[in-house]
């Protein structure tokens, strides 16, 4: 029987179940790997893997579920399976730190053409205000460069409340993006791709008083209409960092859509409940598909 393994830190949550009861559907059997339970033997000649100990059996899938969360370890074990020979993989390494990195990410849909909010890199400045007002603040977005499920990011109002924001986040010697704030009503879309095609398209609302449209936040979530427009940015965009999977946040302003970012793993709950998608079929059909 074919084997899918999923490289993953969760536990039980909604995308496990709902991976497993699709892929008995298919006849795949899942496993789910913990990245801290492998060793690697790096060998020109006969590279192996053991998990918990034992040698690693190769799955004839292998699936990354790490998303922002990929440490370098984990991105060595998914490089691993990249040898000739390996398994098939569903998101290379390479494509996951792109969506990983998001400066990494805006600077390649920079060279691309593809739109996104303006974007300043903030590593101790010598000048905040210059900073804030090369992207049209104060009123800003400040985003850390991994973080997710809308945690690492907050809304500068004004100078004093950035530069408090800027100076807690270098004490700890992180990297913050300063980016344009786009008043959109609270509300961005998600737009899921699987193997080069369009799954549909949710708009999140942030739930009163906070201007973060997340899921894992409390965010209401209603089916989108789909246009040429969103199709293609959206596959465009996914195209660009190389991913086989993909969640695609946008928002709409006076310049029309842009990407706000790219997940390589991306939750879909409240978009199966939203669309009626059956995107853990979907993923699983293609995992199916490219194991053929």
């Amino acid at each position: 029987m074919p084997t899918a393994a999923f490289l993953s830190t969760e536990k039980r949550p909604y995308s496990r179940t709902r991976f497993e009861e699709e892929a008995r559907a298919l006849g795949l059997q899942v496993t789910w790997l913990d990245p801290q339970g492998f060793d690697l033997l790096v060998d020109a000649d006969n590279p192996r893997a053991y998990y918990r100990s034992r040698p690693f059996a190769q799955p004839t899938a292998f699936i990354p579920r790490t998303g922002s969360d990929t440490t370098l370890f984990a991105r060595a074990i998914i490089r691993h399976m990249e040898r000739p020979g390996g398994p098939v993989l569903i998101n290379s390494s390479a494509a996951i730190m792109a969506a990983r990195d998001k400066l990494l990410a805006h600077q390649m849909f920079a060279e691309a053409g593809i739109p996104f909010p303006r974007t300043v890199l903030a590593r101790q400045p010598s000048d905040v205000a210059k900073m804030v007002r090369l992207v049209g603040g104060p009123r800003v977005i400040l985003k850390l460069m991994s973080g997710t499920h809308g945690k690492g990011v907050m809304l500068g109002k004004d100078f004093d409340e950035i530069q408090a924001s800027l100076e807690t986040v270098w004490a700890l010697n992180e990297t913050l993006l300063i980016q344009e704030y786009i008043d959109c009503g609270g509300t961005d879309i998600r737009v899921i791709t699987v193997g080069g095609r369009v799954l549909g398209a949710m708009r999140r609302t942030a739930k009163l008083g906070s201007f973060r449209a997340n899921v894992h936040q409390g965010a209401g979530v209603e089916s989108h209409p789909m246009d040429e427009e969103l199709e293609w940015l959206a596959l465009r965009a996914t195209e660009v960092l190389g991913l086989d999977v993909s969640g695609v946040d946008l928002v709409r302003g006076e310049r029309g859509y842009l990407i706000i970012e790219v997940n390589s793993a991306p939750g879909f709950q409240g978009f199966e409940k939203a669309t009626g998608v059956n995107v853990a079929a979907e993923i699983m059909r293609y995992v199916r598909f490219r194991t053929r």
